[in-house]
């Protein structure tokens, strides 16, 4: 929806003139910014701008109850640390983010970059579920208030998923993918740390949108961000005017890992590594391929590597082994068409979310499996909820069958 990216790229204007000006932002500003985030959250949930603004005032951190342990999480250019509490008012669950930075202290324009996008994804069953921003009284410290699933467990693919699982976990990051892309935010940083699994539910949802940036701002972050296992070539090579299919090669990253139990790149030492983890599996690129990426960095590094590969074992270097890693046994050629289209790496061939889910893997397996899954692992989930509630989960889900045997909660 058009209305809804200009607002979050506007948003994110004022945010960054903030910045660079060293205007402060004062908490009367902050409330603005964060009315207009509201806004943004109530035009992604009901498909329409609001026809008028409601005046109110930033809704307050001591509203909330904490209840259970934080847990630190990734939070962009810092960490972030989440808590599941209650409001005091009405005794809604949530969760309540808070980020700080690694230089110390904290940033209210980083909540609200990440509050706008979050809010972008209201009304989505695969996104986090925006509530507001909320301030502590006499103090600079915001917070991101969301559905308490953001302060549920992770998914986590510690053994192999059936092809039947996997597809239906896919079918609900493509979609939330598309709602996303639709209004204009990249992520920029999925994986499955940051792909939630709500209890009780059979479905996942996406979350943390600290490295997310908009394609339509004027000035996006410069600072690139992800994890590098599941980074596109594009943004291993710095390629600033990367864009929503980052997030789409990443998906294709969770995918074969859910298919394999494994990493399908490992994690390298740096970038340029990993960009060779990368064409060991896809195979060498040719110069055409390497130039579509729009490389900033690495161009030597990848040239002299690619010109020994080439060189030394032509045949094994030069051709594609994703059949191989991922076989007909554990996922079907519909399957694979997915997975393949998901790991170009050619950004302009690379599948979009929406293009995805019209592949027949999807149409001709039907819809009824979306809204039920099972057997999901999970991580550990001690540091986000109390002791009773992390020991309640194992024992409930597999009464549930959520979880596969011999996986388990530690």
């Amino acid at each position: 929806m058009a209305t809804v990216a200009t607002r979050l790229a506007a948003i994110c204007d004022m945010i960054e003139q903030h910045r660079v000006t060293g205007t402060a932002n004062s908490a009367r500003r902050a409330a603005t910014i964060s009315a207009m985030i509201d806004d943004v959250a109530a035009t992604a949930a009901e498909g329409r701008p609001r026809v008028c603004r409601r005046k109110r005032r930033m809704a307050s951190a001591s509203g909330y109850k904490q209840e259970g342990r934080r847990l630190v999480v990734g939070g962009g250019q810092g960490h972030g640390l989440v808590v599941r509490a209650r409001h005091r008012a009405t005794g809604q669950a949530v969760a309540v983010k808070s980020l700080h930075r690694r230089s110390g202290g904290s940033y209210v324009g980083d909540v609200l970059r990440e509050a706008c996008f979050t809010a972008a994804g209201a009304g989505h069953p695969s996104l986090v579920a925006f509530r507001t921003v909320a301030r502590r009284p006499g103090t600079a410290d915001y917070s991101i208030v969301t559905d308490d699933d953001h302060a549920g467990p992770s998914l986590k693919a510690d053994v192999p998923f059936p092809e039947a699982d996997v597809r239906r976990v896919m079918r609900q990051l493509l979609a939330g993918a598309e709602a996303m892309h639709r209004h204009g935010v990249v992520h920029r940083d999925i994986k499955p740390d940051n792909i939630l699994v709500p209890a009780g539910t059979g479905g996942v949802k996406i979350c943390n949108f600290g490295a997310a940036k908009s394609v339509s701002e004027k000035e996006p972050p410069r600072q690139f961000a992800g994890t590098a296992a599941y980074m596109a070539p594009e943004a291993l090579v710095r390629n600033a005017d990367h864009g929503t299919p980052v997030d789409m090669w990443s998906l294709g990253c969770v995918m074969a890992e859910l298919l394999t139990g494994e990493l399908l790149f490992a994690r390298a030492e740096d970038e340029a590594h990993q960009l060779f983890k990368i064409f060991d599996v896809l195979g060498v690129p040719c110069k055409r391929e390497w130039q579509a990426l729009k490389p900033q960095v690495h161009d030597d590094k990848v040239q002299a590597w690619r010109a020994r590969q080439v060189r030394q074992m032509r045949q094994r270097h030069r051709r594609n082994r994703l059949r191989e890693l991922v076989p007909p046994k554990i996922l079907s050629a519909h399957g694979f068409q997915v997975l393949r289209g998901l790991l170009t790496c050619d950004p302009e061939k690379r599948l979009t979310a929406a293009a995805a889910l019209q592949c027949p893997w999807f149409t001709d397996n039907g819809v009824g499996d979306a809204p039920t899954l099972t057997r999901i692992c999970v991580t550990n989930v001690s540091a986000l909820a109390s002791k009773p509630w992390s020991l309640a989960i194992p024992f409930v889900a597999r009464l549930l069958g959520f979880i596969r045997p011999k996986v388990l909660l530690h």
